[in-house]
């Protein structure tokens, strides 16, 4: 009796120690004399080309392709770039952004690049092929969802944040992205390469900026009540 309660308690602690650590949840609060960070995203090494190449349902698919791996625009603006600051416990209210959208269309995922805070996700086929809409932070699994026909449609959760690689199983050149931020300090940028975070809580942080070709890059900042820092980022 005694080495089965032994058992019993050490496989509840190694039950205890394996579940997944959850972030502290963002508090809104009122933000006195908030600071700012602005700048732009650029880029300016040579952009790899990806090859997309249908092997089935080519009617839907279409053709062979290249499509390039980052886009830049006048003076190596970044776009898509998701930006946004780690680590802040309290501050702005979140923005009005709407439920996510994965939409598989003519075997491409619409939006390719988005940013959502956790909570649902809606994924749907528009496409009258079969699709198996796959989403994974790193190697883990987020949501693996079964369409099997024109306008099927299925909402899942994002349980934390985290960058999201999402593909298909059916068509596996199909490559996409959602950017679960942790909290409302965030912008994508468009296609001049601008970002601008404002109402910031004074203090230091660390100012994250993905690119699905180049990954993350971290860089401090301190954020200074009431003032504007400008902190513009080349990718490499």
């Amino acid at each position: 009796m005694k080495r089965l309660m032994q058992i019993a308690i050490i496989g509840g602690l190694t039950v205890l120690f394996n579940l997944p650590v959850q972030a502290a949840k963002y508090q809104e609060m009122e933000v006195a004399d908030g600071g700012t960070i602005q700048g732009q995203i650029t880029y300016t090494g040579s952009v790899k080309m990806r090859t997309v190449l249908p092997t089935k349902d080519k009617d839907v698919c279409g053709k062979t392709r290249k499509e390039p791996t980052i886009l830049v625009g006048d003076g190596g603006a970044v776009q898509d770039a998701v930006v946004y600051i780690k680590e802040v416990a309290s501050g702005k209210a979140w923005p009005e952004m709407g439920r996510p959208l994965i939409n598989n269309i003519a075997c491409v995922f619409e939006p390719r690049v988005q940013v959502s805070k956790r909570g649902k996700v809606d994924i749907l086929n528009t496409d009258p092929v079969l699709h198996n809409t796959h989403g994974y932070y790193g190697k883990a699994t987020a949501f693996n969802v079964a369409l099997p026909f024109k306008d099927a449609k299925v909402t899942k959760i994002l349980k934390r944040h985290g960058v999201v690689r999402t593909d298909c199983d059916a068509h596996g050149w199909m490559l996409g992205w959602v950017v679960v931020v942790p909290n409302p300090y965030f912008m994508q940028t468009g296609a001049d390469g601008q970002y601008m975070i404002d109402n910031i809580p004074p203090g230091d942080y660390t100012l994250v900026v993905w690119q699905e070709a180049v990954g993350e890059q971290e860089i401090p900042v301190s954020v200074q009540a009431g003032a504007t820092t400008d902190l513009s980022v080349q990718l490499n």
